[in-house]
């Protein structure tokens, strides 16, 4: 609409004309806002409050505690919803800004509109209108509270003498009677519904939502004038308040029209959202650069103000909402222990096609002791699209390592973050590669490579005591359990070493057996421990594929070799055992074997007591596993890139690959 030289705003009911304002205020409305939208919360809960307090007030009487009961309940959901502390603080102030333009000159209303405009820039225009119906709320909230207890509680009746309130104890009712609090219900949710993820997908040149955001100045800025109006009118005294009645129904009219505008508008974005796919949103997107990619990252960091992230080493964490529970435990855990030589930031990805679930998202959110760059829905659609043709982000969550010039050192550090924990900063190909440098291939495949503090706190104890014997073993068949347990405790009592039980279940996805099912002399490792143990052993065979071990280095790279029987066994939920003492290289066996070995103790016992007893260990199963070939089968996820070319490790033959779609954890 185009603007006039008019000095005055015209209120017609008739079309759009109720939102026409001088050009001079439009430009004083929008110089209001911040352009970067900082604080952002979900306001579902607010609104459900807000039409709760309306309608309790709207009540003639109180009717005792049963009547707040769903009060409470909401009042209590609040606390835990994420940045509603700030929101609660800004209605707060709100709430007193307008206690104070009522008790001035009339002619305050339009600068104390635009005080609260300037308190709420942060938020979106939609917010805003949301968050100063709270405050009017929290002002009928109180006001029908002292009016409904004066004259049972004198407490009541000198706090409202001492605030100056003159209500009767029909003055809400008519509120209710007249629309008023239905208007002001219908336009919070109004504004509401333009904040859904579907709304906010949708392109910003698309006209429809084009259309919208033109509006939303100055709807936010006539909703918040009439909100100060009606509540000076309310706070005129009795004797003033029933020739009022007429000029508070013209208000609420006035608030019914500027919801119907936004509906309108409201039903051609929710038309469009439906057309618009998320291959219709590709298609408008221009492909970006790295370096471009890097700013719009860094943008969603400052808008968030994040000042501990100046000047550091940032480890994005890319992920989408599936992202496991155990997986944050353990990154936590690291996290708290690296010194501050990095900083984490979380990117959340999500179909843009589609909504998503809020709650699971505020539910990692809280989990997390990072920052997190944005909300999903405000991911922008170039981003999400450079994160899945560049760094190939299918499912699985990936870590892009940069320095604090930001340099891309790393597209996805966590597979070494896994298996080195800390150790590998900063992360970078040529630190994982001095780290791997470091261990012998023929002798690598240790206990402290599998295992670590994290883990198992005693390892390092197990390590350097050298007659301890310690056996790793997973699956679920119950009675190979027991009878294994049953033959290693013998074979280890025996040969004079003390023994340490160690079952790590299945594998990450599957969880095994509980303490419940196993003797107490079993160390059973749980939840996020299990995670980080299976997790630690793909990230190895992750590692030896991208540096080329497993065609080229395949008859010397034994903890390749090793890994790939433990993850190929757990993939599978069978039976296996790893043994282990001291220092010295394990031996990696199959369920089936390893008991034969135990089982046999008696025929292979001599010269192998003491600190020669694992030595007889791996002796005995070079003997019966001569000629004898079991087929490996490893499921690997697909962390960037898909892996290459596998070499079986007992036969040495190229392993066939195949492609697996799954949509969770079995």
């Amino acid at each position: 609409m185009a603007a006039t030289a008019a000095s005055s705003l015209s209120y017609g009911i008739g079309g759009t004309q109720i939102l026409w304002v001088p050009q001079g205020l439009l430009e004083q409305i929008v110089s209001t806002h911040s352009s970067y939208q900082t604080h952002h919360v979900d306001l579902q809960h607010l609104v459900n409050l807000i039409s709760c307090i309306f309608q309790n007030a709207a009540v003639s009487s109180s009717k005792g505690v049963e009547q707040y009961a769903q009060l409470t309940d909401m009042i209590n959901k609040l606390e835990t919803v994420d940045g509603m502390h700030q929101a609660l603080e800004n209605i707060r102030n709100l709430s007193c800004e307008m206690s104070c333009c009522v008790s001035t000159m009339a002619s305050s209303v339009d600068e104390t509109t635009m005080q609260m405009l300037r308190r709420l820039k942060d938020y979106s225009w939609n917010a805003k209108v949301v968050l100063a119906m709270a405050a009017f709320a929290c002002s009928v909230g109180e006001s029908s509270m002292l009016v409904k207890h004066r004259n049972t509680d004198p407490i009541a009746m000198y706090v409202e003498t001492l605030k100056g309130h003159r209500y009767t104890t029909t003055d809400f009712t008519v509120l209710e009677r007249i629309g008023l609090f239905k208007a002001m219900i219908d336009v919070a949710n109004t504004n509401l519904a333009f904040l859904a993820p579907s709304i906010s997908r949708i392109p910003k040149e698309v006209h429809s939502i084009k259309d919208a955001i033109a509006c939303f100045p100055t709807a936010a800025y006539k909703i918040l004038r009439i909100v100060l109006q009606i509540t000076s009118i309310l706070s005129k005294k009795k004797d003033h308040f029933e020739s009022t009645i007429q000029e508070l129904n013209v208000l609420a009219n006035e608030i019914s029209h500027i919801n119907n505008i936004l509906q309108e508008k409201l039903t051609l974005c929710l038309r469009d959202a439906e057309k618009c796919t998320y291959e219709d949103i590709t298609k408008r997107i221009t492909k970006i650069s790295i370096s471009e990619f890097i700013d719009k990252i860094m943008h969603y960091v400052r808008i968030q103000g994040f000042e501990n992230l100046r000047n550091k080493h940032l480890f994005f964490l890319i992920s989408d909402l599936d992202i496991s529970i155990d997986e944050i435990k353990v990154l936590n855990w690291l996290y708290q222990r690296n010194d501050q030589m990095y900083e984490i930031v979380w990117l959340p990805i999500i179909d843009l096609s589609t909504s998503y679930d809020v709650k699971r998202f505020w539910e990692l959110k809280q989990l997390m002791k990072w920052s997190v760059a944005v909300e999903p829905t405000r991911v922008e659609a170039d981003v999400v699209e450079f994160v899945k043709k560049e760094w190939h982000f299918i499912r699985q969550a990936i870590a892009v390592s940069m320095t604090s010039a930001g340099e891309v050192v790393c597209q996805n550090a966590l597979p070494m973050l896994w298996t080195w924990g800390n150790t590998a900063f900063p992360f970078s190909d040529k630190t994982e590669q001095i780290l791997w440098n470091s261990i012998d291939e023929r002798h690598g495949w240790k206990l402290d490579l599998v295992l670590d503090d994290f883990i198992v706190p005693e390892l390092r104890s197990w390590i350097e005591n050298r007659t301890t014997f310690v056996c790793l073993f997973g699956g679920g068949d119950i009675s190979w359990i027991q009878e294994f347990t049953e033959k290693v405790k013998y074979a280890a009592y025996a040969a004079g070493v003390t023994l340490k039980l160690v079952y790590v279940g299945k594998n990450k996805a599957k969880l095994g057996l509980s303490k419940t099912d196993l003797s107490r002399d079993i160390n059973v490792i749980e939840s996020e421990f299990r995670w980080r143990f299976w997790t630690k052993l793909e990230s190895i065979l992750h590692a030896k594929i991208r540096h080329g071990k497993t065609t080229t280095a395949y008859k010397t790279d034994v903890v390749i070799h090793e890994a790939l029987k433990v993850v190929g066994h757990g993939g599978k939920g069978e039976s296996w055992a790893v043994f282990s003492m001291g220092p010295d290289p394990m031996v990696t066996t199959d369920g089936e074997t390893g008991l034969t070995i135990m089982s046999n103790y008696l025929n292979w016992r001599q010269d192998t007591t003491g600190l020669r007893f694992l030595e007889g260990v791996k002796h005995y199963k070079e003997v019966i596993s001569r000629d004898v070939h079991g087929c490996i089968k490893v499921h690997l996820p697909v962390l960037g890139r898909v892996p290459g070319i596998m070499v079986c490790p007992d036969c040495s033959k190229v392993m066939d690959m195949f492609y697996t779609y799954r949509c969770c954890d079995e």
